[in-house]
């Protein structure tokens, strides 16, 4: 396993600084670009790669843990608690925005699409409050890694039972970021009228 954080020359944390993991990357891209080091550079994708594992905290946490374990991590772990206090109302919004988009889809043009307006509005009303609150479990989520990260780095010798804690997050970003997008796909369906 290539280990991304080697790759980009960061030290092995749950939290990296963007603007430094960037100017790391930039650095050696500009170094190991095939226009400057010739086709035989194989650095260049790898880099890319640990670029955008590196800056995006969920896949960071997962590779992370995968290093710090030794092995992957499994595709059907189970959900950390606060997913599924979650999961059944985004099912509910997520059911209650297919049905509608279906029927919004079978209605005539013109008056059959305006009489389903307000309940156009008042879902998408709902769909707005359900993404604030996913945005804001995404945020209460990564406000548990400067601690986190500030223990894995002064007391090296805590780290193995603080990988659970870290691959928890980790899952739970996996669902929100997913859910985020779903409901952000649904209200441009509803403002563009599909």
């Amino acid at each position: 396993m290539t280990d991304f954080f080697d790759a980009l020359g960061v030290p092995h944390r749950p939290l990296l600084e963007e603007e430094e993991l960037k100017r790391r990357f930039l650095a050696l891209t500009a170094e190991h670009h095939p226009d400057v080091a010739g086709a035989e550079s194989s650095n260049f994708a790898t880099l890319n790669l640990a670029y955008q594992t590196l800056r995006d905290p969920r896949l960071r946490l997962r590779h992370l843990v995968e290093l710090a374990t030794g092995a992957s991590t499994p595709r059907h772990q189970a959900a950390p608690a606060v997913i599924g206090e979650l999961f059944a109302e985004m099912g509910r919004h997520k059911q209650a925005l297919d049905t509608f988009l279906k029927r919004f889809a079978a209605a005539p043009a013109g008056l059959g699409k305006a009489l389903l307006m307000e309940e156009q509005l008042q879902l998408q009303e709902t769909l707005e409050t359900w993404l604030q609150r996913l945005e804001q479990e995404r945020e209460r989520t990564l406000e548990a890694l400067p601690a986190l990260d500030h223990q894995w780095m002064t007391d090296p010798a805590s780290r193995e039972s603080l990988v659970p804690k870290l691959s928890d997050i980790a899952q739970t970003l996996v669902y929100l970021d997913r859910w985020i997008a779903q409901i952000r796909e649904g209200l441009l369906q509803l403002q563009i009228g599909l």
